[in-house]
């Protein structure tokens, strides 16, 4: 019994010795010159002088002065202290180095130095273990494409990453100026994460940005929180965005959740942007925005495309354009526009509306297959088979031009080529009563945003209800019915009446007695009166006839 009770001890004391953790490797004094004991100093331990060198798992310490703890397992080194770990070099005029935690402390003149940069710093405290370098003072990070000045760093040798948790300031190689607060570079990428407000000057750009990163080797930034990218240049020109992503190489950029784009005062807005500056090519999608304050002109739509070449964009899906003048506005749609702006011009010039164009002022509307505004010159043109409203008159040719005033953005005149055709019902409770003039070509001229005067030319006749009205109880008794052919007609209008004022070349006609007037002469040939499908106010311009 008692042999096996010896056995069993022996076994707890083998297992209890296999079970003791090893010992953490020593820190090693490898040679010296001079080694002493200085009564009441450095805890007992030996003041080392002289070509000291220490050695720790691969690590060298060098200096000329040393306390060394054995002990303790580590030693305080001063005067021309340097110490080489692998590929990296610390030097300081005094540093601690603790075996037991692998941690070497740094003061004054420190300056880390690896293979693809630099630190140098007032204090630092380098992890052996982890490779990580916690820099503090006056520390300045240089790598072969910029330098870092701050307070505050942590440089993680393995990721390759310096971390500023304060404020900094950056000069890349390029002259590029960078400051803020709160950053992440990547060394080898030279890449960086803005987590707080940043300011960069770039020798093209401003940026400011509350949240972005940055990645050279990719080409990419991307932008995650308000931000701001101005033109150096040009600072008319800028973005505003909270999500955008740029790729300088492919010099593509991305625009999301309504970023606006800004261009000498004027703006563009949509869900979605696009725009390569290589090609010049750009479009816009959803809830798209180009609006132009100081010629107070908007275009509104779900789809644009831009062309920088061309100075042109195209505009489609509900597309449709505002012209504000002093107390009116021109609205056009159709299913796709175009804004056309010249070369020596930054504003827009022209806007071509294409299939079922559409135009609403309060004086004057109309349709056509597609239309062309020219804002400088006060011009509008209608092509296959325009039709047009004022008041009560109705207007149509095969080809028509809207004439207006740039200065007082009134209407001027209108010309109808070919087929020209005016109608104004005289009665509103008489279906079959229309007061008519048609010919070759024709011009109206307007008065107080109304048609005052008609002049036709080329085959011109005219039919018109001839009444007189009492002036006291202004009560109209019909004594007549006209009907007049000339090369040329000329007549007064007011509101529904048409009074002709001159008929030249080889004129003829006849008045009738409203009982005697010939049923097949009451319409005029090619009369068809469309009043219904005027536009009543300025949302009309998107019901299609069908509707």
């Amino acid at each position: 019994m008692q042999y096996r009770i010896s056995i069993l001890l022996l076994l707890l004391s083998v297992l209890s010795w296999a079970q003791v953790k090893p010992q953490k490797p020593r820190l090693n004094l490898k040679s010296n010159d001079l080694a002493q004991l200085i009564r009441g100093k450095y805890d007992g331990n030996p003041l080392i002088n002289g070509n000291v060198l220490f050695e720790y798992n691969g690590d060298l310490i060098y200096c000329d002065s040393a306390v060394f703890y054995q002990n303790q397992n580590k030693a305080v080194v001063w005067s021309n202290v340097r110490l080489v770990s692998k590929d990296k070099t610390i030097t300081a005029k005094k540093m601690e180095y603790d075996a037991n935690t692998t941690i070497a402390k740094a003061w004054d003149n420190v300056k880390f130095v690896d293979q693809t940069s630099s630190v140098d710093a007032d204090f630092m405290e380098y992890n052996r273990t982890t490779q990580i370098a916690h820099a503090l003072g006056n520390v300045v990070v240089r790598s072969p494409k910029s330098n870092i000045d701050t307070n505050e760093i942590f440089y993680n040798q393995l990721t390759e990453t310096v971390t500023v948790p304060g404020n900094y300031k950056t000069i890349d190689a390029d002259g590029t100026i960078v400051e803020g607060k709160d950053v992440i570079y990547n060394v080898k990428d030279n890449g960086a994460i803005f987590n707080s407000e940043v300011y960069i000057t770039s020798k093209d750009y401003l940026i400011y940005s509350r949240k972005m990163t940055t990645n050279d080797k990719t080409g990419l930034t991307t932008f995650r929180d308000y931000s701001k990218i101005t033109s150096r240049k040009d600072p008319s020109q800028y973005i505003i965005t909270k999500n955008g992503d740029f790729n300088q190489k492919k010099g593509e950029a991305w625009l999301r959740d309504h970023s606006e784009v800004f261009n000498k005062g004027k703006k563009l807005t949509a869900k979605d942007i696009y725009f390569n500056e290589k090609t010049g090519y750009g479009k816009a999608e959803k809830d798209v925005f180009l609006d132009d304050p100081e010629q107070r002109m908007f275009i509104r739509g779900d789809f644009a495309e831009a062309f920088r070449d061309k100075d042109s964009a195209y505009v489609t899906k509900n597309a449709y354009a505002v012209k504000a003048f002093e107390k009116d506005s021109l609205y056009i749609h159709a299913d796709t526009l175009m804004a056309v702006r010249r070369k020596d011009k930054d504003s827009t010039t022209l806007v071509r509306a294409y299939r079922n164009a559409r135009f609403y002022k309060s004086n004057l509307n109309g349709k056509a297959d597609s239309l062309v505004y020219n804002r400088t010159k006060g011009e509008m043109e209608f092509f296959r088979d325009p039709i047009m409203f004022s008041g009560e008159n109705q207007i149509s040719g095969r080809f028509i031009k809207v004439y207006t005033n740039p200065k007082t953005d009134k209407i001027d005149s209108i010309n109808v080529l070919d087929n020209a055709f005016a109608i104004a019902k005289v009665d509103s409770l008489k279906d079959n009563e229309f007061n008519q003039i048609k010919g070759k070509d024709m011009t109206a001229i307007f008065y107080n945003d109304e048609i005052d005067f008609l002049r036709v030319v080329g085959n011109a006749v005219a039919l018109s209800y001839m009444d007189d009205e009492d002036p006291k109880t202004k009560v109209k008794e019909r004594y007549g019915i006209d009907i007049t052919y000339c090369g040329i007609i000329e007549a007064d209008v007011v509101t529904r009446e048409m009074e002709l004022v001159a008929c030249r070349v080889k004129a003829s006609g006849k008045t009738y007695p409203e009982s005697k007037f010939p049923e097949e002469l009451r319409y005029l040939p090619d009369f068809k009166w469309r009043y219904a499908e005027r536009l009543k106010q300025w949302r009309d311009i998107f019901i299609t006839q069908s509707e």
